[in-house]
């Protein structure tokens, strides 16, 4: 059985949980604090969380669409794990020997229509569109999980946006900080509750990614080098995981970054390291791939029976300059 919930707000009012069904919220009566108390209670009985839930039916299009991972959380990241993601970077399918992880902070996370916002001095702000798998388990000790198994561990489906500022990210080697300013991880809009029978849904949808009306990302999660079992798995070989962390798992190729080889990739080993990332950053921009205030980012992901769908997120590119200069004559 597979539900859609999602976390909303009424003017003047609270926040609330709810089920989406075709353009309406029914709320829950219950409250939860957090993302992992909520699934922790919702994946115990799913046939019963009709339980939960009010009399009252209300248009989503008079809600405020909240994300559903609360904070704080962690939030985990794979790297190059789509193999046309992998050879668009100039790595070669032989070369990829690894599962590449790192972190976004918490701070990162934003609601899925909120503005993206360029830190001041960013040069080259990138997309990256993820399937976000949702922890409803602790993970505390090494496990070895097969797909059959999955479902005990993952509790939900999202749409993440792992937003990268590459000249920070690159050049400094610096993921941690280049990935994480405050609303580069836009998660939602809604999360897909899985149960085990649907479970096969996780490697087979359509992962989606425009940019002021233009596609630039389209992909299977078929396509993924490592799937999410083995992930999992190697995770818990060295951290531990709590309700409510999310993994996102990689993003497909489409992204503004590319890397170009042949002699001029030659003669920069001849260059100082500051010099070549001097370069690097001058080309990409000149590239016009990167994203730049005003541009409107639409992400989906969904399956092509229908059955599972995650909503739209929709994200205006600002800069930070343009929000202090608001704040000057608030």
């Amino acid at each position: 059985m597979i539900i859609h919930v999602g976390r909303f707000r009424r003017h003047g009012h609270k926040d609330f949980w709810g089920i989406v069904e075709k353009g309406f919220v029914k709320p829950m009566e219950v409250k939860f604090n957090s993302t992992g108390s909520f699934l922790r209670r919702v994946t115990e009985s799913p046939d019963k969380i009709e339980d939960l839930l009010s009399d009252k039916r209300l248009c989503l299009s008079d809600l405020e669409v909240l994300s559903p991972i609360t904070k704080p959380c962690r939030v985990i990241c794979q790297g190059k794990n789509y193999l046309d993601h992998l050879l668009d970077t100039g790595i070669r399918e032989e070369d990829k020997k690894y599962n590449m992880f790192f972190n976004k902070s918490s701070a990162s996370i934003a609601s899925p229509c909120s503005p993206i916002v360029r830190p001041m001095g960013v040069r080259l702000l990138d997309y990256e569109i993820e399937l976000g798998l949702v922890i409803k388990a602790p993970v505390n000790r090494k496990i070895d999980v097969d797909f059959s198994k999955l479902h005990e561990y993952v509790g939900g489906m999202i749409i993440g946006n792992d937003i990268s500022a590459r000249d920070i990210q690159l050049p400094q080697t610096q993921f941690f900080k280049g990935k994480s300013y405050r609303s580069f991880c836009p998660l939602g809009t809604f999360m897909a509750i899985v149960d085990a029978e649907d479970m096969k849904y996780i490697e087979n949808l359509t992962v989606e990614l425009k940019v002021s009306g233009l596609v630039k990302q389209s992909a299977s999660t078929s396509n993924m080098i490592y799937k999410p079992h083995e992930t999992l798995s190697e995770l818990s070989h060295f951290s531990d995981l709590d309700p409510g962390d999310v993994i996102l798992t990689g993003t497909p190729k489409g992204t503004a970054l590319s890397n170009k080889r042949g002699f001029r990739s030659w003669f920069r080993r001849l260059l100082s390291e500051s010099k070549r990332w001097e370069l690097f950053i001058r080309d990409q921009e000149k590239s016009g791939r990167y994203l730049k205030p005003g541009d409107i980012i639409e992400s989906r992901i969904f399956s092509l029976d229908g059955r599972v769908n995650l909503g739209l997120q929709r994200n205006t590119v600002v800069d930070e300059e343009e929000i202090d200069h608001a704040r000057n004559y608030l």
